[in-house]
């Protein structure tokens, strides 16, 4: 049989392992997907891992993206520290496989260049036909041939063109007592008021006004506060209100680190930090039922402790993941009548639960498992 097909434009990712006992690990693949688990099969082989299945997870090509699938039933990935099942990378994301994590490192989808559009040849825009012109009605002069132009009768100017309007003659200045302006309205000499506008109607007057108008509007706006009793923040402190703050300020200081110290010096404190150390601990080897109790003591002596909060919640998750994992293989077990290993899960449930025999979950699993037993002995005798 040849080689398997490739993957129809495979993009190119790399892979490093960053953490577990396959640390330093560099491969690179150009087929658009490859597997992970502990068998020699699979493209990136994890046989020092003991939490890792024989194949655990794949990685694969979905149009421009690449996507990491669980083919474990048993065993769970995490993908930048959260549960998936499917999940689709990105440049640099992180799958936690058993105690390995692996960096993913992708290419980027090579884009093609677009030519550039031809160009199309703009058709010629339609000249319009120019005005016709029409002679000016009234006042027309007929034009006079040059030899015939009457100097005298223009005051020494060359006569209109044909068909010019001719613009009525400017009036001429009164010469008077009034130097030349026409006289003013009859009673104006006297005081009596202008009816063709009064004040406003003089542009002088108008814009002496205006500037006026905002003269007064900038001293209001930028006159200084009325009340001259009221403290400036920014205005220039003496020294002596300077050490004043600076005293304030070592004060706080020595307070707040008074109080840090008693904190981190404190008995409880360091019962917390021994509890979280311990919690942590259990959650990396998959007990998570004693981490969540540890997790929970920490919070009872530190209830603003984040880590300690994410932490339990994640526990209670993993516990819970595995206590369902438990039941589902000890049903496909007794349906298979597989009286041992059906036993066997449903002991593991019993165990895990062995604080809540309340819970459904206790109770279905305690059923199961004495029928489990009992077709056991059967079976032996």
């Amino acid at each position: 049989m040849g080689a398997a097909p490739k993957v129809k434009d495979a993009l190119k990712f790399d892979i490093e392992v960053v953490k577990g006992p396959h640390m330093g690990m560099k491969l690179s693949f150009a087929k658009g997907t490859a597997t992970i688990g502990r068998g020699p099969e699979n493209d990136i082989v994890l046989s020092n891992d003991p939490r890792v299945s024989r194949q655990h997870a794949e990685i694969k090509q979905r149009g421009n993206e690449f996507v990491v699938v669980n083919l474990s039933q048993k065993n769970f990935i995490m993908v930048n520290g959260e549960n998936v099942q499917s999940e689709g990378l990105q440049a640099n994301s992180v799958i936690q496989i058993g105690d390995t994590e692996i960096r993913f490192l992708a290419e980027a989808p090579a884009v093609v260049p677009t030519p550039p559009p031809t160009p199309v040849a703009a058709a010629p825009a339609p000249v319009a036909p120019p005005p016709i012109l029409k002679p000016m009605p009234s006042q027309a002069v007929t034009a006079t041939p040059r030899s015939q132009s009457m100097p005298a009768a223009h005051g020494g100017l060359p006569p209109a063109a044909p068909h010019m309007s001719v613009p009525p003659a400017m009036p001429q200045p009164q010469v008077g007592s009034y130097g030349g302006f026409p006289p003013p309205p009859s009673g104006a000499h006297r005081g009596a008021p202008v009816q063709s506008g009064g004040m406003l109607s003089n542009p002088r007057t108008r814009f002496y006004g205006i500037i006026v108008v905002l003269g007064l509007v900038a001293w209001f706006i930028l006159s200084p506060n009325k009340n001259k009793n009221a403290k400036d923040p920014n205005a220039i402190r003496t020294s002596a209100i300077s050490m004043q703050d600076v005293a304030e300020a070592e004060k706080r200081t020595q307070e707040l680190l008074t109080v840090k110290k008693e904190k981190y010096d404190s008995v409880q404190y360091r019962r917390a930090q021994e509890n979280f150390i311990r919690g942590f601990r259990d959650f990396q080897q998959g007990q998570y039922a004693r981490a969540r109790e540890a997790f929970q003591v920490v919070l009872n002596l530190d209830p603003e402790n984040e880590l300690a909060k994410r932490y339990f919640h994640l526990s209670k998750i993993k516990f819970d993941e595995l206590v369902k994992f438990n039941m589902i293989q000890g049903n496909r077990y007794r349906e298979k009548k597989n009286w041992r290993m059906c036993q066997s899960n449903y002991s593991n449930v019993m165990t895990m639960l062995q604080n809540r025999r309340d819970d459904p979950s206790y109770k279905e699993a305690k059923q199961f498992y004495e029928e489990c037993s009992l077709n056991l002995e059967g079976g032996r005798l």
